[in-house]
């Protein structure tokens, strides 16, 4: 007696098409995937390149600010229609200034003699700023830096030794 092994054939098509859609929606989940993990790090280098052109133009003003935080040392002058942040110090029995401003598009200082005359463009650029508010109200400090996008952070620094204490 001989058994006979009978396929059905008629499902053939049917488990390829099956086969066949769940290739294709793993494809597809596989795109989307990569698709949402790419926006998702475009927007954190974004936001990184954002902080970063906050914070270190703040970090670097507040760093000099703290070196130099010597009684009636820190001013804000105009110079050229520029608002500068200017920090005396006495340097082998001279003064001498630190300018810190904003020149196209750059962070800029330049290191002087006490009435030494230059101009905005004798600085040395130190890294991109795309716009810097400076000002001093009642031993206050106040910063305000812009990104590319021109969104602002600000940052408040009270200056310790403005009324003749020791420094730090």
């Amino acid at each position: 007696m001989k058994q006979s092994i009978k396929f059905n054939l008629n499902h053939k098509p049917l488990d390829f098409i099956f086969i066949l859609s769940l290739l294709c929606i793993f494809a597809i989940g596989s795109l989307l995937v990569v698709v949402l993990g790419a926006n998702i790090y475009k927007e954190i280098t974004s936001s990184m390149d954002s902080n970063f052109q906050f914070r270190t133009p703040l970090s670097y003003i507040s760093t000099k600010v703290r070196q130099n935080d010597d009684y009636q040392s820190v001013r804000v002058e105009e110079k050229e229609g520029t608002d500068a942040l200017v920090l005396s110090r006495s340097d082998g029995g001279e003064i001498c200034e630190t300018w810190i401003y904003e020149y196209d598009q750059s962070l800029c200082e330049v290191y002087i003699t006490k009435g030494t005359s230059f101009q905005l463009a004798d600085g040395i650029a130190m890294i991109p700023s795309y716009g810097l508010e400076i000002s001093l109200e009642n031993n206050l400090l106040k910063l305000q830096a812009k990104d590319q996008q021109g969104m602002a952070r600000s940052l408040t620094i009270s200056l310790r030794t403005q009324q003749g204490g020791d420094s730090l």
